[in-house]
């Protein structure tokens, strides 16, 4: 057996202890990315059967030659669609399913009625997660391939700071980091469209990259990510661009200051068997002992689940009362300050933003970014 026969037999194996604990005995994947985790298998247009003692990958016929070598590699079954409109009703009646479980956060109600009405006779059961709650743990090799990400992302952050001069716009920025990722250091895309935000943009969350100019004396903050072998990296850097004196550099750098201990105190939480919901709690716990209202300008989470996608399980919450830190889980680290109403005297945001993983070995937390903050 191959590496990656291997590697995708055990994926299926637990996607179907997943499955046996619901009693769930047919489960129909339409989730591309979840396909991919499970197959190796890419396109526009794909669906994965996974039975009890069979796989069944259906694609069309744009696809079929690869898909059938994939197939025939891993040992599972390949059906083309056709314009039939018993395609899906036989495919039940050959294969013997009775009920069918489906991602419910990827299919819409009007194609939920339309296989429904495709499949007589079947029992359907929401399901949400099932193949999303395997992906939470990393292999090695996954790890590996997410540093790699890091590091790309943090050698074209470099080359974004090493571009700073006034006139420069954030769009311009924005594509510097891109070309650099794509052109110089292999990346195969953006795990999401760069932020470049420079003064009061930065106090915008998720502000899209404008043509505002920099100028003298003024707070950058940018996020960015890359992909890389189908999986993505993310990173939050804030600069002062102009001369680190006076009241308006010090009133940012005693903000920087304070989200970099709240994202310190945070990570610390993250360890094996810790809930995961502490990490927040920390961050937020040391805001309060500034007198900064957390509520009002720390509005979102404190981090996230990285891996195919950018944003995945599991969620790094304070809401996330339950759930525990487990070895082999990717995150992120990314508490945030936005003043944008002056209340403060202030119109700028900070947000401080890691990747890390909880390693195998020792339960604890590492950095896979590692560009200095």
């Amino acid at each position: 057996m191959s590496s990656a026969q291997k590697k995708y037999e055990t994926r299926i194996t637990q996607i179907r202890e997943e499955l046996k604990n619901k009693k769930i005995e047919s489960f129909l994947i339409s989730n591309l990315n979840n396909i991919w985790y499970v197959t190796g298998f890419s396109a526009s247009f794909a669906k994965l059967f996974i039975l009890k003692n069979e796989v069944i990958l259906i694609s069309d016929s744009r696809y079929s030659v690869g898909a059938k070598k994939l197939c025939n590699d891993l040992g599972i079954q390949y059906e083309e669609i056709t314009s039939d409109k018993n395609f899906w009703n036989n495919i039940c009646e050959k294969y013997e399913i009775k009920n069918i479980g489906i991602e419910a956060n990827e299919v819409t109600v009007s194609a939920f009625k339309s296989f429904k009405q495709k499949c007589k006779n079947i029992d359907f059961i929401d399901t949400t997660n099932i193949v999303e709650n395997v992906r939470i743990k990393k292999s090695k090799d996954e790890i590996s391939i997410i540093r790699k990400c890091a590091e790309i992302g943090d050698a074209s952050l470099q080359k974004v700071v090493e571009s700073f001069k006034e006139g420069i716009t954030e769009k311009e920025l924005a594509w510097i980091f891109e070309k650099s990722a794509r052109e110089i250091f292999g990346a195969s895309g953006l795990s999401f469209d760069t932020i470049v935000a420079f003064a009061e943009n930065s106090a915008s969350p998720h502000h899209e990259s404008s043509s505002k100019k920099l100028e003298k004396n003024t707070p950058i903050l940018i996020d960015c990510g890359v992909k890389y072998k189908n999986y993505c990296s993310d990173l939050t850097r804030c600069f002062w661009f102009g001369e680190k004196t006076g009241e308006k550099y010090e009133n940012w750098k005693s903000v920087y200051n304070t989200v970099k201990q709240a994202q310190q105190l945070g990570i610390e939480k993250m360890q094996a068997g810790v809930k995961i919901s502490e990490s927040e709690n920390a961050g937020r716990s040391y805001f309060a002992s500034k007198k900064i209202d957390h509520k009002k300008y720390f509005g979102h989470s404190f981090g996230h689940g990285v891996g195919i996608d950018i944003h995945e399980l599991p969620h790094v919450s304070a809401k996330n009362k339950t759930e525990q830190y487990k070895t082999g889980m990717v995150i992120t680290a990314e508490p945030g300050l936005y003043f944008s109403d002056n209340s403060q005297k202030i119109n700028f945001g900070i947000r401080i933003e890691d990747l890390l993983f909880i390693s195998d070995e020792t339960g604890k937390t590492e950095f896979l970014s590692g560009f200095p903050k």
